[in-house]
């Protein structure tokens, strides 16, 4: 009976841990953290200079459909980071028809009634289509675009006017959440962590591991979940004596992806790794920014001609 008990007991603990139950408190997060696993990526389209407003209703929608399409075998989900009427609409049109899951909407700027409400708006008109997020601000705290309190005054004006399914986030660099306001605002944390501008020693798998270790340390600061908005490396440039190429591209995100997309962070919250930065090459913000790797973090080229990395994502998404 010994033996026959030792037996049972040793057969239980080498049997898998049942899967935790996904959080089901907005339908975002039930995507992510869901048995499906979810895979999205930052998007633009590959052919829109947004500094223009008239290049968004210059923008095709067959364009549009070329973009998604060859993003498709590998996301199933968008990351946004504005609204434009002449544009987002179409995206999020396009988005459905294509089969997309999951749509994080973004208010590019906070002070802008027009882009809050328009995001607003597409929430309702898409609510049973996709799971969805609106992230109210890209990084304008840190680079002195708005204030924190532009945020919450939109998110004030956002809030009544979306469906209660819908979770609300901002994003700023991984070091301004050190502050109370980018730990506090919202459902969820979207942070940026760039191990190239933070960590540029690192290699490409030890970056990766950086980055997940970060992650995982704010969540467990905050107490929320946290959805790593941006992170990756460029596949060409230059930047302080680095010289970047697709197979440290390709490198990182092995790396990155291998221990998986959700992660279990101290205190019971979660972590998801699942998000690319980003879909096509943006030569604008090269000339935006002036520097030069800033032309170089697609998984594809602008004119749509994949990476080694984009196999990668592939990969995931057919295990």
């Amino acid at each position: 009976m010994t033996r026959l008990l030792a037996v049972v007991a040793l057969a239980v603990a080498a049997a898998p841990a049942a899967a935790a139950e996904p959080d089901a408190r907005f339908p975002l997060f039930a995507y992510l953290t869901g048995d499906k696993p979810a895979a999205l990526i930052a998007y633009v389209p590959s052919e829109l200079d947004p500094r223009q407003e008239v290049n968004n209703r210059r923008l095709a929608t067959s364009s549009i459909r070329a973009d998604l399409a060859a993003l498709r075998p590998a996301f199933d989900g968008l990351v946004l980071y504005g609204y434009h009427e002449a544009a987002t609409p179409r995206i999020l049109a396009v988005a459905k028809e294509l089969k997309y899951r999951a749509v994080v909407l973004g208010v590019w700027d906070p002070k802008s009634a027009a882009e809050v409400d328009g995001v607003a708006a597409l929430c309702r008109l898409h609510e049973a289509d996709f799971a969805l997020g609106v992230i109210v601000g890209n990084e304008g705290v840190t680079f002195k675009r708005y204030e924190a309190d532009d945020v919450r005054i939109a998110a004030a004006r956002l809030r009544p006017a979306l469906p209660r399914t819908v979770a609300v986030a901002t994003s700023e660099p991984l070091y301004q959440y050190q502050e109370p306001f980018a730990r506090e605002f919202g459902d969820f944390l979207a942070p940026n962590i760039h191990p190239v501008f933070d960590r540029k020693e690192l290699s490409p798998a030890a970056a990766a591991a950086w980055a997940r270790d970060e992650a995982a340390k704010l969540a467990k600061q905050a107490g929320k979940p946290v959805l790593v908005k941006e992170t990756g490396m460029p596949h060409a440039g230059v930047r302080e004596g680095v010289k970047y190429d697709p197979a440290m591209q390709r490198a990182f995100w092995e790396a990155y992806l291998k221990p998986g997309r959700l992660a279990k962070a101290d205190g019971g919250g979660w972590v998801f790794h699942g998000v690319a930065f980003e879909a096509f090459d943006l030569k604008w913000k090269a000339a935006e920014t002036k520097l030069q790797i800033e032309a170089s973090w697609g998984l594809f080229s602008d004119k749509r001609v994949p990476y080694p990395a984009f196999d990668v994502w592939k990969a995931a998404a057919a295990r």
